[in-house]
């Protein structure tokens, strides 16, 4: 055939030969744009299966067990490699008294190795973190709680008294095998080879970790779990490379070395490659709060409202946070509130200023404002003790500047943060303190607001003491009508927000940096920076095309 089309050719003149490649170039272009329209047509773009991912950790894993998990580093690996109730269960339901609830677990869970997990799983892992020796930082949501097995399949959890949000508790608890770790007790899990070389029952398994010779873990690498009964991920090879710090985290991130990484936003600087970027939102919140046993000045609620009215909250999202963050005005998110009209402290310098005139603080020479309580002249002056993170320490030299044009003199007492949340919360030793509070559930603020939890272990910073407000607080979880908890919450966030026991600043986002082909994650609110990991079966990197 060949051979007959080629005397064929060579027969024509070589204008007909000239005609002739011209035409057969313009049919094979035809023939493949047509070709390329109908693919398009038929087919469609769908993820696909492959690929290689590595992400970066500041830290060190020391305790891959969801009992025992401390660090970002080890929730992280636990997200990962374990399921929780809200994938293993197949019914969760609570009785009428709010009190009484009952998980049926799904058909033919297994581990990774190929052994059934059932409710004795589940009923160890609650025990576990209910045992002192465990030291679970998730003992505080199982408090009262007790568990019972009504069949393999199926568990029954009694409280002590309604709780609406322990559903959130339930559905995110990380089960482990009890097999593995009944026999030994729990303050020797550490020494367990499986505390670092976990079966596991999520989307990924355990396959090898790399270390060097004085004892940092440099890597972890995981493989898809074949017992995972969601199916298996669409990234074949996971794995976790960790960093004593956020400089040489980032560095790596440039170099290529690692694929994505997880940081607050105002944390990350000097990223040179391009990037995609992902903005979740936590429940997390930073304020100025207020110690007004420490300062006679700040006992007063006008200069407490006089300061928030002078903040530019606006400003130190879009200067510091890079806008990445959201602007606050109480304890509660945006998204729990009903109304977010009303906010009655928007930035207002003069009025600010009339508020304290109003006050009786006058301005002085000294550019400070004063005010003569029980005869003695108080100056307008407290100091503000800040974390020396730079995110933080650049909001609060911002509002030293900002409040000292009204009359206000804040000064700063920078401190190692380790050294702030040991001795420095504990005893309550400030005046005024720039702090992080994370309510988790994010509409259970009585860790951090109740009067009862002014002081250590508990959380209230300002030594909030309000009634009223501890009735909300402690009605809040109880109430299962969604609709009169939506205006409780409401309510509840006015209240708080108008005694001025603080100035609430802002939300950082929480900012994931991923490489550019990286598809799939989905950004939205988070109930825990790990929580990034809830969709990570539908990460991927390749694509191919399907009819449709």
């Amino acid at each position: 055939m060949f051979i007959i089309l080629k005397k064929i050719y060579f027969a024509f003149s070589r204008a007909e030969r000239t005609a002739f490649l011209v035409a057969l170039v313009l049919a094979l272009s035809s023939s493949i744009s047509i070709g390329a329209i109908l693919l398009n047509q038929k087919t469609v773009v769908v993820p696909a299966r492959g690929g290689s991912y590595t992400e970066g950790i500041i830290g060190q894993p020391a305790h891959i067990n969801p009992v025992t998990a401390s660090t970002e580093a080890d929730k992280s690996l636990v997200k990962l490699l374990f399921a929780d109730l809200s994938e293993l269960s197949d019914k969760i339901t609570v009785d009428k008294s709010g009190k009484i609830w009952d998980v049926r677990l799904k058909e033919n869970i297994r581990w990774s190795d190929g052994e059934k997990l059932t409710s004795d799983d589940v009923i160890f892992t609650i025990q576990k973190i209910q045992d002192q020796d465990s030291g679970s930082t998730l003992s505080s949501n199982w408090q009262g709680a007790g568990a019972n097995r009504v069949s393999e399949l199926e568990l029954q959890i009694t409280l002590g008294k309604p709780y609406y949000f322990f559903l959130q508790n339930l559905r995110g608890l990380n089960v482990i095998p009890k097999r593995l770790f009944a026999e030994t007790p729990v303050g020797n899990w550490r020494l367990s080879r499986y505390n670092l070389q976990p079966v596991s029952s999520g989307p990924y398994a355990f396959d090898s970790y790399d270390v060097r010779e004085d004892g940092f873990i440099t890597a972890y690498h995981l493989k898809p779990n074949k017992f995972y009964l969601s199916g298996s991920p669409l990234i074949n090879e996971f794995n976790l490379e960790f960093f004593p710090n956020t400089a040489k985290l980032i560095r790596a991130f440039n170099s290529g070395q690692v694929d994505g990484f997880a940081i607050g936003s105002g944390e990350a600087n000097g990223i040179m490659r391009s990037y995609e970027v992902h903005n979740f939102s936590l429940p997390s919140y930073y304020a100025i709060f207020f110690n007004q046993g420490q300062n006679l000045a700040l006992q007063d609620k006008k200069v407490r409202q006089a300061l928030s009215m002078a903040t530019d909250r606006k400003s130190l999202v879009n200067d510091i946070l890079n806008g990445s963050g959201e602007i606050r005005f109480g304890p509660f998110s945006q998204s729990l509130l009903s109304d977010t009209r009303n906010q009655t402290d928007d930035f207002s310098p003069e009025a600010a200023g009339r508020i304290l005139d109003d006050g009786g603080w006058i301005t002085t020479s000294s550019t400070i404002r004063q005010k003569t309580i029980k005869g003695a002249k108080v100056n307008l002056e407290f100091s503000l003790t800040v974390p020396q993170i730079p995110f933080l320490v650049k909001t609060a030299e911002r509002l030293q500047s900002d409040w000292a044009k009204i009359g206000v003199k804040a000064n700063l007492i920078p401190m190692a943060p380790e050294e702030i949340s040991g001795d420095t919360v504990k005893n309550r030793n400030y005046q005024a303190i720039l702090f992080g509070n994370m309510p988790n559930p994010p509409a259970d603020l009585f860790a951090f607001w109740h009067s009862s939890q002014r002081f250590y272990p508990g959380l209230n910073l300002s030594l909030y003491n309000n009634k009223q407000a501890d009735g909300m607080i402690t009605d809040i979880p109880q109430n299962r009508d969604d609709s009169k908890r939506i205006l409780e919450i409401q309510d509840l966030n006015n209240l708080i927000a108008g005694d001025y026991p603080a100035v609430f600043l802002y939300s950082p986002y929480y900012v994931y940096f991923s490489r550019k082909d990286l598809q799939g994650v989905r950004a939205g609110l988070l109930n825990d920076p790990v929580d990034r990991f809830s969709g990570v079966t539908g990460w991927y990197m390749k694509t191919a095309r399907s009819l449709k």
